[in-house]
Order: C-alpha cells, then sequence, then structure tokens
C-alpha cells in the first residue's frame, strides 16, 4: 500500500511540478510584451475614450453624456509640426491642468492671424511660432479663445478614427461644427522654412 501512494504522490508531484513549468514560461513570455505594449501605448497608436461635450457634434454627438466615442489616437510623430493639417482634431494637454487631456480641433498654424471669440482679451491674434490656434466644434468649448495659442509640445495624439459606435465607424471629419470664420494666412511669417 505504501508503494502504491508513494506511487501516486510522484506521478502527482511531476504533474504539478509540469503545470507550474507551464504557468510560469507562458507568464514570462507574457511579461515579455509588456515593455513592447507600454512603447506602442505610448508612442505610436492608442484606443481612447472621448469625454466631455467641446467636440460635439463631431465627437460626441449624444447631448445626455451617456454615450462616448471610442477612437484611435495615432501617437506617432505627434511632435511634428509640419504634418499636421488645417481641420485635424487633436488631443493634448489641457493649459489650465497639465494632468488631464482635452480633444481640440486645429485652425489656424503659426504666422497666422486668427479673429477670436469672447473671451479673449483681443478681437485678433497672431499664432506664434510652433504653435496652434485650437477650438472645441461645440460653441461652449473652453479652447484657445480662453487660453490662447497651444504649444506643440503639449500636442499628444491625432484623433483618426471613430471606432465606436459601429454606426459612426470612419475617420473623423476634416471639418466642424462651428461657424467658419477667416483665418489670414501668412502674416508675420512663413510656417515653411524658405527654399533657397
Amino acid at each position: 500500500m505504501t508503494f502504491i501512494y508513494s506511487r501516486f504522490a510522484s506521478q502527482r508531484f511531476r504533474s504539478t511540478r509540469a503545470t507550474f513549468k507551464y504557468t510560469a514560461k507562458t507568464a514570462l513570455i507574457g511579461l515579455s510584451w509588456v515593455p513592447v505594449i507600454a512603447y506602442v501605448a505610448n508612442h505610436v497608436v492608442w484606443i481612447g475614450v472621448i469625454d466631455g461635450s467641446s467636440m460635439t457634434p463631431t465627437l460626441n454627438p449624444e447631448t445626455n453624456g451617456l454615450a462616448k466615442d471610442v477612437t484611435l489616437l495615432w501617437k506617432f510623430n505627434a511632435k511634428n509640426y509640419n504634418s499636421y493639417k488645417r481641420g485635424e482634431v487633436v488631443v493634448l494637454r489641457n493649459p489650465r491642468d497639465p494632468e488631464s487631456t482635452v480633444v481640440k480641433r486645429i485652425l489656424a498654424f503659426e504666422g497666422e492671424e486668427v479673429r477670436t471669440r469672447f473671451p479673449y482679451p483681443e478681437s485678433t491674434v497672431i499664432v506664434p511660432p510652433r504653435h496652434f490656434w485650437v477650438e472645441g466644434d461645440n460653441i461652449h468649448s473652453i479652447d484657445s479663445n480662453t487660453y490662447g495659442p497651444i504649444p506643440i509640445a503639449l500636442v499628444t495624439a491625432r484623433v483618426q478614427t471613430v471606432m465606436f459606435p459601429l454606426d459612426r465607424w470612419g475617420p473623423v471629419p476634416p471639418a466642424g461644427g462651428r461657424d467658419p470664420r477667416s483665418v489670414v494666412v501668412g502674416l508675420g511669417y512663413s510656417r515653411y522654412p524658405k527654399s533657397t
């Protein structure tokens, strides 16, 4: 009887040891992907949930606040000033609270004159070098009309695609929900260096 028990215990030990080896190997393989996923999430692409109504009706068109858009955020090349186009929607650090982010649309680039809206203290402003003038599509948005031009250093990603809800799947449109107004291009200095 002791022999049978000893044999059973030995098999059980081998089975437990094999299970442990398999679990440890799987865990190590999984853990080896953590730096890759962290790098991709911080520097290449991520999925973000849009919170708030500053980009309504382009993003979060439901006014009840319960439905939130899920979007693809493109982070690669986010600090390359010359890669942006007018009308692109970007994620940036909130100038008033750097721990949070906001989503706005690019309206003007360096050297362009913008006719501002209330509460900005001046009727026009020329955007300084390596800055953007950004606004939300919602008329009640807190944006560059409140805190002025935004430096490229605050931009963290482009909002590329609405992924959810599925009936709105597709690229973010390059035009906003606010009434258009004039941006005078090319005052003071050029966005692109002059060729010789």
